[in-house]
């Protein structure tokens, strides 16, 4: 079979992001599938571009028999802003034509979000080619947007992407979710429960099997300096985006710090659109137990949480997640390497709850999880 999945945010573990279609791509190799995934060589987490050189416009590569097709979308961008928005549709309308021009057409075509015009590329490739469409649905756009970014229901903007949502539900063959409810969302719809299937997030037991790649050099000698000192490092790895609520952690700091608990650090691996603000807020008040360090590529990550004390998880509060829930990729990472957690997140389904693998705090409540750190 000859599987095409598009993912404009798809990385291998070389690099910082999100690994979720690699590994699938990896396992359906062994057992003898083609797969080619579609890719930006513009990589998110980072913000800058790492695949294409020049004038290079798209690029394959094979990488543990998985194949990569890079594309150059633009423009670049560093925030959440009309930049961002134009590289989402430079992706979509470069990937349909390439798509086009491969010789080999799929039998299925999974084309995954957040943003949902990446599900659209899919359908018209799966409708030209004659595949099966399947849609992953990673964030219920646009229902993030109003929850999390507090547009209105009536704007014209978010009135087309619910018309594009239906579409691309009712004509998918199948629609993968990562959310454990967000087939209830999808049913409310009008879409039949029985082609919603749940996949949630999951990790490769082959990459913490050994110790990885080294850290780079100057966070493995951060790591050092702090553990020297006696600190105990209380560690948060990933994205620093609105939705992952990183203030509560630099006011949990301070609190922290205010008390005299000179023996905990914080250190924030990752980048993202709140990055430079988060940077700033630590910096204005004074905060010396806490320090940041940009993206590591994927397999580097279980050498830094061999060095962490504990591993900290936290969101922003929202009926969305309370109601249908969300799929981390980092909270496997930390169960997996045998990290208490502190899991700052309202959520139907808690897995540090359920695992009594730490301890559960309030959304956004920086006091309770100084206590909880301190526990």
């Amino acid at each position: 079979m000859n599987i095409w999945i598009l993912n404009h945010y798809a990385t291998p573990p070389d690099t910082s992001g999100s690994t979720r279609h690699f590994d699938f791509a990896k396992e359906l190799v062994k057992r003898e599938q083609k797969v080619t995934i579609f890719a930006s060589g513009f990589n998110h987490r980072t913000r800058r571009e790492e695949r294409l050189e020049g004038k290079q416009n798209y690029r394959r590569e094979n990488i543990e028999g998985v194949e990569f097709i890079w594309l150059r979308t633009v423009p670049y961008y560093k925030g959440n802003d009309w930049r961002r928005a134009v590289n989402m549709l430079s992706y979509s309308f470069r990937v349909i034509p390439l798509g086009l021009r491969l010789k080999k057409g799929p039998d299925v075509v999974l084309a995954s979000s957040p943003h949902p015009f990446t599900g659209l590329a899919g359908y018209v490739l799966a409708k030209i080619k004659g595949a099966r469409f399947i849609f992953e649905v990673r964030d219920l756009w646009p229902q993030t947007f109003v929850d999390i970014g507090g547009y209105s229901n009536k704007s014209f903007v978010l009135k087309l992407l619910r018309a594009l949502e239906k579409f691309l539900y009712r004509r998918a063959n199948r629609i993968v979710v990562l959310a454990p409810k967000a087939s209830d969302y999808i049913s409310r719809l009008g879409i039949p429960t029985s082609k919603i299937v749940h996949i949630p997030n999951g990790v490769d037991p082959e990459l913490f099997s050994d110790t990885g790649i080294e850290l780079p050099r100057e966070l493995d000698e951060i790591i050092l300096r702090l553990k020297s000192k006696g600190k105990s490092l209380v560690g948060y790895t990933g994205a620093h985006g609105i939705a992952n609520a990183l203030d509560t952690i630099i006011e949990a700091a301070e609190l922290l710090q205010e008390k005299g608990a000179d023996k905990v650090h914080f250190l924030m691996v990752g980048d993202g659109p709140e990055k430079e603000r988060l940077v700033a807020k630590a910096e204005s008040r004074g905060l010396n137990n806490i320090s940041f360090y940009k993206s590591i590529p994927k397999d580097a990550v279980p050498k830094l949480l061999r060095a962490i004390d504990i591993a900290v998880i936290s969101w922003k509060k929202s009926d969305l997640y309370s109601k249908y829930g969300i799929s981390t990729n980092k909270i496997w990472d930390y169960m997996i390497c045998a990290k208490p957690v502190v899991w700052a997140i309202d959520l139907l389904d808690n897995p540090v709850a359920e695992t009594n693998c730490g301890i559960t705090v309030s959304p956004e409540d920086a006091e309770e999880m100084a206590k909880a750190i301190m526990a």
